[in-house]
């Protein structure tokens, strides 16, 4: 019988390269089913506030990683 190999995997994984070199999407989602990029962003910094100043309150927003990750959220009143 082999040995059971131990997995180091796991649902949320720290991230292998830098972040500086990651692009973040902006990922907009309207209440009638459309779904769009309102655009990428080379900080999460500058993804945020992007994401901060908009005011469409039947549009939801997500700002993605390269590695398809939720990091932020803002949803429409």
């Amino acid at each position: 019988m082999p040995r059971r190999v131990r997995r180091r995997g796991r649902l949320i994984q720290k991230p292998k390269n830098n972040l500086s070199e990651a692009t973040f999407r902006v990922i907009a989602s309207s209440t009638n089913g459309d779904v769009w990029t309102e655009g990428e962003y080379m900080s999460f910094a500058a993804a945020k506030q992007a994401v901060d100043s908009y005011n469409t309150p039947t549009v939801d927003y997500l700002v993605y990683s390269d590695k398809n990750r939720v990091l932020y959220t803002k949803k429409g009143a």
